[in-house]
């Protein structure tokens, strides 16, 4: 039995009540997740500079070994970038600092009324590091050419970051150890936990 063509037609195709439910259902899927998504993005940026900071201190202790000289690490917390320090062989001139950007929406910054992260690490601004000159945004933390930072023993330096929403730290002591921190809750409370 052959079907009509008007037949046909009407088999063939979606009514517009079909369409207008799969877009609907489409448009709810996308509400829901897109938040998600986006926190999920910051989360990872600023995972991601935490990692990119920390590794930079690992390249300048490398660094002032290798060449057996002082190299720096510097942060431009006004232009929101990091970077190696390389000086001239008389070791006090500054010969260039090669800056990398910190990931989109990542800034030096700290949560409000904070606990330090670890005994002895600095909470009173973003960045712990001595300043650069007379420059209030940037600021340098030299290392020897063992590979360790010009700071007094015991000493702690912290710098802080967030994405708007969360904090990480990456602490660096007097004998180079380094310690990445993240700022959560937990049972009600908030408080650093040890990334490593």
């Amino acid at each position: 039995m052959a079907m009509s063509r008007n037949t046909r037609d009407q088999a063939s195709g979606f009514t517009v009540l079909e369409i207008s439910v799969v877009v609907l259902l489409v448009g709810a899927v996308v509400a829901i997740t897109t938040p998600r998504i986006t926190d999920a993005m910051r989360e990872y940026r600023l995972d991601m500079a935490m990692r990119q900071f920390s590794d930079l201190v690992q390249r300048v202790k490398t660094q002032a070994v290798s060449d057996n000289l002082r190299s720096g690490l510097a942060i431009d917390s006004g232009n929101r970038r990091f970077g190696l320090v390389h000086y001239l062989p008389d070791g006090t001139t500054v010969d260039r600092i090669d800056y990398v950007p910190m990931p989109q929406g990542i800034s030096f910054a700290m949560p409000d009324n904070i606990t330090a992260p670890e005994t002895g690490a600095p909470t009173g601004a973003a960045v712990s590091f001595p300043r650069y000159g007379t420059s209030t945004t940037v600021f340098v933390q030299n290392f020897n050419s063992r590979g360790f930072p010009i700071v007094a023993a015991g000493a702690i330096n912290a710098v802080y970051m967030t994405n708007g929403k969360t904090y990480r730290a990456v602490t660096v002591n007097s004998v180079s150890g380094v310690r990445k921190w993240s700022w959560s809750i937990a049972h009600d409370t908030y408080g650093w936990t040890d990334t490593r």
